[in-house]
This record gives structure tokens, sequence and C-alpha cells, in this order.
């Protein structure tokens, strides 16, 4: 990828340059001025449920949430280490409220502690089901509808049948070739 991107730019700038060079700036310009309204916009969400994630930890609701999971997390990726069910059970929560930035440091943390325990079918199972999350409410697209004015809850049903669905297919495929 690292090769890829800088080909990609530089052709189109080559191309651009040739076919019209007197739009070469102004686009680069307008698509920086987009680039950077977007991020700023997505990084104030991000802030504001980083935050609520921290009133949840600081005030041991996330705690309840993980006691919620504790079952089937147990069964499911076969541990008893109730850290790495904790943890498991944030990644889970974060990822179902389409915030996996925030979800990335539980993540990581549960496989470190699954690996502590040589437990490799639940490492993989985090991470496909990491990578496939349910995602019942799409938080990052959301806003981009929102910001770019298209009705953001179009997203939402779609958005949980396809996780849905990519989930179960993933956890099938690793109880199949366990």
């Amino acid at each position: 990828m690292n090769a890829i991107f800088p080909v990609i730019i530089l052709s189109s700038l080559v191309i651009m340059a040739i076919k019209s060079p007197e739009t070469v700036l102004s686009s680069f310009t307008v698509a920086t001025e987009k680039a950077v309204n977007l991020s700023i916009t997505l990084i104030s969400v991000y802030a504001i449920w980083q935050g609520l994630a921290y009133l949840l930890e600081s005030s041991g609701i996330s705690k309840i949430i993980a006691k919620f999971f504790n079952k089937p997390v147990k069964k499911l990726f076969g541990t008893d280490n109730e850290s790495a069910i904790y943890n498991i059970s944030l990644n889970l929560t974060s990822n179902a409220l389409g915030l996996s930035g925030m979800s990335t440091p539980s993540g990581i943390e549960s496989m470190k502690l699954l690996d502590s325990e040589n437990n490799e079918h639940g490492k993989t199972l985090l991470m496909v089901i990491s990578s496939t999350s349910i995602q019942i409410l799409p938080i990052s697209v959301i806003q981009l509808l929102a910001t770019y004015n298209q009705n953001p809850t179009s997203a939402v049903i779609v958005s949980i049948l396809t996780t849905t669905l990519s989930t179960a297919v993933g956890i099938i495929l690793c109880k199949v070739f366990r």
C-alpha cells in the first residue's frame, strides 16, 4: 500500500497537469480543505463517545455491561479469565456502537490475555469478530451521512443486517475450521 498510493497520486497529478493544468492547485486545495473538515467532524464525534466511554468506565456501568456478556464470552472464547472477559466485552460493545477506534485498546489487551493462556482459538475468534463486528449503531457512517446532508438513518438497518451476517459466517467458519 505504501507504494500504490504514491503511484496513484502522482499519476493522477501528471494526468491532471496534462489535461487541465489550471485546476491542479485548486483541486488539491479543495480536497485538502474537505479532508480537514471531515477529520475535525469525526474527531469531535469520537471525542464525545470517548468521553461517554470514560464516564461508563468511571461509574462502573461498563462492568455491569461486561457481566451481561459474561456467559456468552466464556463459552464462545473458551476463557475463564475475568480480565479477558471484561476486555472482550468492552471490545464487542465498542464495535457494536460503530466505534472501532475505541475498541482497539480493549482488543489488544484481550489478545495479550488470551495469548498468555495459549488460547489460539479465542484469539482467532476475537480477530474475526472484531473485523466483522455487528454494528447496531454505525456512528461513523451516520456522522458522514449527516455531514453530507444525506439521511443519516438510512445506513442503520443495512449495517445491522450485513454486519450480523458477516459476523455469523465468521463465527461459523472459525468453529468449522477449529
